[in-house]
């Protein structure tokens, strides 16, 4: 009996540093870890720190690798200083107000109790993440740069038209970024995730651009087709998109 007691006491020992870190990792601890960890490029364990646990914990080396940018591109201007002013715990949720070096105002950040944790994030987007898993990140890549090409592609046409209305002819892709027309990122397919090429008839009067996935199911799923009638788009596993693709449904 004695020895079972003492076995008890060991073990309970051993427990107590873990549950007291626990414990202690209260929202506001646990928001300031995050962004932390984000700025240092540990995005792995700064997402664990969060809703987007269980998006990280089945990618591999090289998709990791693959996100990086993106990530690096999201969360680069997070300043060096962050602090906490404030938090108000309500049941399983809570609300930390983060002061950002260089903001006028503490930002509100929310968070949830996860199996006893706190965790940056909403229980919207923890239900979507548990849904997705691994896939969560590059369907978010797809949407926006999907949602992206769309909107480059609509401001292409809306310069070749006013430029065909004041020049009487269609202009090649150089002349729009020239005359800022549009933005020279529409060359950075790697940017942009996609490849947007133009094509201007013989004569210059018509003109179509086609936009496809620089690499299909990790930037992109649909491949898109733009005229003066309008823009285009379906899944055609990274083929060129036509004037026969259905009209595009900005997501």
């Amino acid at each position: 009996m004695k020895r079972m007691a003492i076995a008890a006491l060991f073990v309970s020992l051993l427990l107590a540093p873990t549950l007291a870190q626990k414990q202690t990792l209260t929202p506001s601890k646990t928001a300031l870890q995050f962004y932390r960890l984000l700025k240092d490029r540990k995005y792995a364990e700064g997402f664990h720190l969060s809703v987007y646990r269980w998006a990280v914990e089945g990618l591999k080396a090289d998709e990791i690798k693959d996100l990086e940018s993106d990530f690096a591109r999201t969360f680069s201007q997070i300043p060096d200083r962050v602090e906490a002013t404030g938090e108000k715990v309500t049941g399983d949720t809570a609300v930390v107000f983060l002061k950002f070096a260089g903001a006028a105002e503490p930002q509100q950040v929310g968070l949830v109790l996860v199996d006893g944790e706190w965790l940056v994030g909403d229980k919207e987007s923890l239900d979507l993440v548990r849904r997705q898993g691994a896939t969560y990140f590059f369907n978010a890549r797809i949407a926006e740069n999907e949602n992206e090409t769309f909107r480059m592609l609509l401001r292409l046409v809306g310069a070749e038209t006013i430029y065909l209305q004041k020049r009487g002819q269609i202009a090649s892709l150089q002349d729009l970024i020239r005359l800022n027309g549009v933005p020279k990122d529409i060359e950075d397919a790697a940017a942009l995730g996609y490849k947007i090429t133009l094509e201007v008839s013989s004569d210059k009067q018509s003109f179509f651009a086609l936009a496809t996935p620089t690499a299909y199911g990790r930037t992109g799923r649909l491949s898109f087709y733009a005229d003066v009638e309008g823009i285009r788009a379906e899944d055609l596993k990274g083929k060129p998109a036509s004037v026969n693709s259905p009209p595009f449904q900005f997501k």
